[in-house]
């Protein structure tokens, strides 16, 4: 006969095992199978945090919608998709260590980095690891067949500059400007290219370099004073030290025209002063911002997320950036090899839930086809008051 104590283990146990079948009924059907790792790369502090930080809201918010709507498909599998960030500094030696760490971490698909000395460290250690991403940057170089596994999440300013300027050229009346941006990489190629476009248009541009960095403007400003240009061109500069020049131009006095052919030109406005401070201001956006589609991805991350969308635009073509790397894990069937990977990016046709379909190009100005064709846009300011955003197509390219 069992004794007392024997009885109890024997009931105990099979209450445990009811409770234990109980909750496992309870529990969604996929819940924690398996794990997908995402990683975020970009400038979490100094002048361009709010591209790093709106690149990590894009991408904590494209997890935590596979999520709520039952994980990743992966093979047979439902994952829960995880997300890994790092800091890459602004620095080439900080794009490299972001690699590098994320590489440590078991991720092997990243949406950035942003920067041009970020993706210049970060893309030969990404190949040695097998780390496939999409970057916005505007390096020269930014992609190529040199490195398969880059993908470019925007288009650089030869794409679009040109239409872009002759509007604002011929709505503000431009003939005289001057780019303005840091003397390093990040700066100089989108600077250079933009000051082209200036120039090609009919406008006499010069351009002003200034160590990435700087907290005073004062010395730049007297001089862009004395220059009496109708446009200060600020495409290249993070947005926190593009507020400061802003605001010092308009404490001097500038009457004339603000460019902002990059992105975060939301954030320099609402930094230094609002729409109202404005005379004139034009900015670009990388995707249509006032689509019925974009709108609909703003009111779904406020409800998700319980906070108001990033300030700076960009975050939209992050999210996509972060849509299609989860959606080539998925057709891939793993998220820790880089190269099936890339090679499900470039069996795709470029779609987004938000802002519909698009393409690949980059092909004439890279030698490879990875880079979104999604639509563009410019939007105005004029004597105090925000005017309609004009959408630009932008075309896609055939072979790879």
């Amino acid at each position: 006969m069992k004794s007392y104590f024997e009885r109890w283990r024997v009931v105990r146990a099979a209450a445990l095992l009811t409770f234990t079948l109980a909750c496992s009924a309870s529990m969604p059907a996929n819940a924690d199978e398996c794990e997908v790792k995402i990683g975020v790369a970009g400038p979490m502090t100094g002048g361009g945090a709010s591209w790093g930080l709106s690149e990590k809201a894009a991408t904590e918010f494209e997890a935590a919608w596979t999520n709520k709507n039952g994980g990743l498909p992966v093979g047979n599998k439902k994952c829960k998709v995880s997300v890994v960030s790092v800091d890459s500094l602004s620095t080439a030696a900080g794009g490299a260590a972001a690699a590098n760490y994320l590489a440590s971490q078991g991720v092997h698909a990243v949406v950035g980095p942003v920067i041009s000395p970020e993706i210049t460290g970060f893309k030969p250690v990404a190949k040695r690891n097998g780390l496939v991403d999409f970057t916005p940057s505007f390096a020269v170089d930014v992609i190529g067949p040199e490195f398969p596994l880059t993908f470019h999440a925007v288009q650089s300013p030869p794409v679009w500059s040109p239409a872009v300027v002759k509007v604002v050229k011929e709505r503000f009346n431009l003939k005289k400007a001057v780019v303005v941006g840091p003397n390093d990489q990040g700066g100089t190629d989108p600077g250079k290219a933009l000051a082209k476009t200036y120039n090609d248009a009919g406008i006499k541009t010069t351009t002003e370099w200034y160590q990435r960095g700087t907290t005073n403007f004062s010395p730049i400003v007297v001089r862009l004073m004395s220059q009496n240009v109708d446009a200060v061109e600020l495409g290249g500069m993070p947005p926190g030290e593009a507020t400061i020049l802003v605001k010092q131009m308009l404490e001097a006095g500038y009457s004339g025209a603000f460019g902002r052919l990059g992105a975060g030109g939301d954030v320099v406005i609402a930094n230094s002063g609002g729409v109202e401070k404005q005379k004139a201001f034009y900015w670009f956006d990388h995707i249509p911002t006032e689509e019925p589609g974009i709108k609909k991805l703003r009111d779904e991350y406020e409800h998700l997320m319980k906070r108001t969308v990033p300030e700076m635009a960009l975050w939209y073509n992050y999210q996509i950036a972060a849509e299609m790397l989860l959606k080539a894990i998925s057709i891939a069937g793993t998220d820790q090899d880089g190269e099936k990977i890339a090679a499900a990016l470039r069996s795709m046709t470029p779609e987004s839930r938000y802002a519909g379909k698009a393409g690949w190009r980059g092909k004439a100005q890279y030698g490879i086809n990875q880079e979104l064709s999604f639509p563009v846009a410019v939007d105005f300011i004029s004597n105090g008051k925000r005017e309609p955003q004009l959408k630009i197509e932008i075309p896609t390219e055939s072979g790879k």
